[in-house]
């Protein structure tokens, strides 16, 4: 749990100057808040939500400046951050969108852009599921979260393992990535048996909250993140929405952005190179291209760019990594292989062996039996669909985004295999969680 959560509070953390502002009283966790309203509230307004980390409101400064001569720009330091109170509260995604709520109503009147950064993405992607009539446009930023708390811990271990290594200056040469690759899943599946947890009952409870987070908010609204479902809400989110995200995000993975973008009826996802999980900071004059176009209403194709259907071509692969293949692909063996991608792509047969893939923005149609072979591999599939059945053998399977149509059993495991879902769709039925498959 401590793992957890000081992967969370400090890969979230950065540091600002405040910006000046006034002090509010709100009534959803009664807190004093820092609020900041800056430019004509005459003009379309604008309301940015900061994330994790106590630099809070302050990482929109730059963003508030560019923005105050035409828009009358609304953020504040969420409570429990920041300068605002700071107790042992629920700091929920829920919770959080109720106090927004408030501060629309009181100081803004009106429906408004809404910008979210981070868990602030999270906080407003909920808020517009649950006051869509409030929301004028919506721009998610790096989102964290949203996908299930299991994905979300793999992804935390993996990032904080790859970063270990790439400081130490080639230490991971020499040793071999299988041995790394099942370094992470234990340790992820370590953090998620923890996590296992009733944390909902942790939740609830401002005793339990003290006693296992330490009444700390930053680790209250941390948890309670992971802990929010998100299953279903973003196909209901008909906002106008720009999905902003760094390429190299080690916080929020970039596979959530093609979730989000897949299923979001009314959504333009755009990924900045070499940029991390701050574009607002660290690439800061595309941020607010992408955020100004936004505003003005001049984005491009909103709608994922369906794969092409170029000559097809089989293709097997042995003992190398970090390839991508894209295009029409008839078959394909991944032997003894690592970091292999398939993007954009439609793919007839699919045979994974002692390999790690991964999937993303495609299509598995299969007129045979079977679309996609996996055993002893890691298997990624992020915002694809899949019209054939999928066998595994000793495979760890991750499905984000994934919407499955197939007659009878779509997945069958001839030994034990571990399935992650997140925010699927398969056979018309809603899956948000993780099973496994072929125990004896």
């Amino acid at each position: 749990m401590k793992i957890f959560l000081l992967m969370l509070v400090f890969l979230f953390g950065l540091h600002a100057e405040a910006f000046r502002g006034t002090f509010i009283t709100e009534p959803v966790f009664n807190a004093s808040v820092y609020l900041t309203t800056v430019g004509n509230p005459d003009n379309p307004a604008v309301v940015l939500v900061h994330g994790l980390g106590d630099e809070a409101s302050t990482i929109w400064e730059s963003t508030i400046e560019r923005l105050k001569n035409e828009y009358f720009v609304v953020t504040f330091d969420l409570p429990g951050f920041g300068q605002s109170t700071k107790s042992n509260e629920l700091y929920s995604p829920l919770n959080y969108a109720k106090f927004i709520h408030f501060v629309a109503q009181t100081y803004v009147k009106k429906p408004f852009h809404l910008v979210g950064h981070s868990m602030g993405g999270a906080i407003a992607l909920k808020y517009t599921s649950m006051y869509p009539t409030d929301v004028a446009s919506l721009v998610l930023v790096d989102a964290a979260g949203i996908l299930h708390r299991s994905e979300y811990n793999n992804f935390l271990v993996q990032s904080g393992v790859n970063t270990f290594f790439d400081e130490q200056n080639g230490l991971i040469q020499g040793l071999q990535t299988q041995k790394i690759t099942s370094f992470i899943d234990k340790m992820a599946e370590k953090i998620d048996r923890k996590m296992a947890l009733d944390m909902g009952r942790v939740l609830s409870s401002e005793d339990l909250r003290a006693a296992i987070l330490g009444g700390s908010p930053h680790s209250i609204a941390a948890v309670a993140l992971v802990e929010e479902n998100f299953n279903g809400i973003p196909q209901t989110v008909g906002a106008r929405t720009t999905i902003i995200w760094g390429e190299n995000d080690s916080v929020a993975p970039v596979e959530t952005g093609y979730v989000l973008h897949k299923l979001m009826p009314n959504a333009s996802l755009n990924i900045l190179p070499h940029t991390a999980h701050v574009p607002m900071l660290s690439n800061e004059e595309a941020f607010l291209s992408l955020l100004r176009a936004h505003l003005k209403n001049q984005e491009k194709s909103l709608r994922p760019t369906p794969p092409k259907v170029a000559q097809s071509y089989s293709v097997k692969i042995k003992d190398i990594s970090e390839r991508v293949y894209t295009g029409r692909i008839e078959s394909m063996s991944v032997v003894n292989s690592q970091k292999i991608t398939i993007k954009d792509a439609v793919i007839d047969e699919l045979i994974v062996l002692n390999s790690d893939v991964e999937i993303i923005n495609s299509t598995l149609k299969s007129g045979k039996p079977v679309a996609l072979m996996a055993q002893n591999a890691k298997v990624s599939i992020v915002a694809s669909d899949v019209f054939g059945k999928i066998k595994l053998q000793n495979t760890k399977l991750h499905l984000l985004g994934v919407t499955m149509d197939v007659l009878g059993k779509p997945i069958e495991a001839l030994s034990t295999s571990m399935v992650y879902f997140s925010l699927c769709q398969i056979n018309d039925k809603l899956i948000h969680g993780k099973e496994i498959l072929g125990l004896r």
